[in-house]
């Protein structure tokens, strides 16, 4: 298999954009509490609508990491796990039975490097269901994903790219981003951010020049960066983060938790500058607790705007099921609603 190969397909993938003009779109956030466990929030930010599907998928079931060749990542499934899916193609957000969680975001500064024939090839918008099928822990996640060469594909030589986050029921949380063939990880709890470009090194560096040197200055009055641009929200995000108390409940930590992440308001930012994008609007967000394995959803984009839960626990009973994501008629909880399907991920099975 060639680094370059393109897969014949829609432009998809990853919940993000397949240029680099566009960086502005999505973040996740995730919050230890001392009571509830670990809560996750994720928006998706996209200017036209990407049917999304939420797809439960059993263990037990074989894949490739790429389209061809020999040099292609293998594996069967040992977790069952709930994901959300774009495009049709890809997997970009989700948690398996055993509480580990991954976020895809764009991330334009992500490139294969050279071809290395002897690591496993996986292609990016298979990133997040590889670690939902093979891994329990953060830390075992990390040492899986070490060992494999990230491919983009894309279509009309326009690539996909990402970077991810990692989460597990214990708090822990990695970042990894595929940069010239090597992979930069950020290991530890103190991660809990993530939105897209530049390089995570440079918002960690931004967050220590602005963020709040004492509880002395944290009001409504403290001057905090509040546009749409990454950079803009990555500083809102770590921010408002930092004020939320211990929940009460699980329910008052999926509202709080997904009341402080960044929205991007609809049409606000969604606007063409010199011919390029400079941002895309919030077209759903996610929120879950991975001890509870509830996923929330609010949908707000097009003629859609709705709220649902999905109580994986209902769902992982060894079957596959799929649920289309931005339809108004999922109101409350929705296990009821889904179809026995394969997914998305049925067009790589072995």
């Amino acid at each position: 298999m060639k680094k370059n190969k393109i897969v014949l397909a829609t432009a998809v993938a990853l919940g993000m954009t397949l240029t680099a003009t566009a960086a502005e779109a999505c973040s996740r956030l995730i919050w230890e509490t001392e009571n509830h466990g670990v809560f996750v929030s994720r928006t998706m930010d996209w200017m036209v609508e990407t049917h999304p599907t939420i797809d439960v998928r059993a263990k037990g079931q074989s894949y490739r990491g790429a389209e061809s060749g020999d040099d292609s990542k293998q594996w069967t499934s040992k977790y069952a796990s709930i994901m959300a899916t774009f495009y049709g193609k890809a997997g970009v957000d989700g948690f398996n039975e055993k509480g580990l969680a991954a976020n895809a975001l764009y991330f334009g500064e992500e490139t294969p490097g050279e071809y290395k024939a002897d690591r496993p090839q996986l292609e990016n918008s298979r990133i997040v269901p590889y670690i939902l099928d093979n891994f329990a822990t953060v830390k075992e996640a990390v040492a899986g994903l070490k060992k494999v060469q990230v491919q983009q594909f894309g279509h009309n030589d326009e690539l996909l790219k990402g970077h991810y986050a990692i989460q597990d029921a214990s708090g822990d949380s990695a970042i990894m981003e595929f940069i010239d063939g090597q992979w930069e990880i950020y290991h530890g709890k103190q991660y809990d951010v993530l939105t897209n470009s530049p390089e995570y090194s440079q918002h960690l560096k931004s967050w220590e020049e602005q963020k709040p040197k004492s509880q002395d200055v944290i009001n409504g009055s403290f001057e905090l960066p509040g546009n749409v641009a990454s950079d803009q929200r990555f500083i809102w995000n770590k921010y408002m983060l930092a004020q939320l108390k211990e929940p009460s409940s699980y329910q008052n930590g999926l509202a709080k938790i997904n009341s402080s992440t960044y929205h991007v308001p609809l049409d606000a930012a969604n606007r063409e500058t010199n011919g390029v994008m400079t941002g895309y609007a919030t077209q759903y967000s996610l929120a879950y607790n991975l001890d509870q394995k509830i996923m929330n959803v609010r949908y707000q984009f097009g003629d859609v705007y709705t709220q649902y839960s999905v109580d994986f626990n209902k769902l992982n009973d060894g079957k596959n099921y799929t649920l289309k994501a931005d339809s108004q008629d999922n109101v409350g909880e929705v296990s009821q609603r889904f179809i026995q399907h394969d997914g998305v991920m049925a067009q790589y099975k072995m």
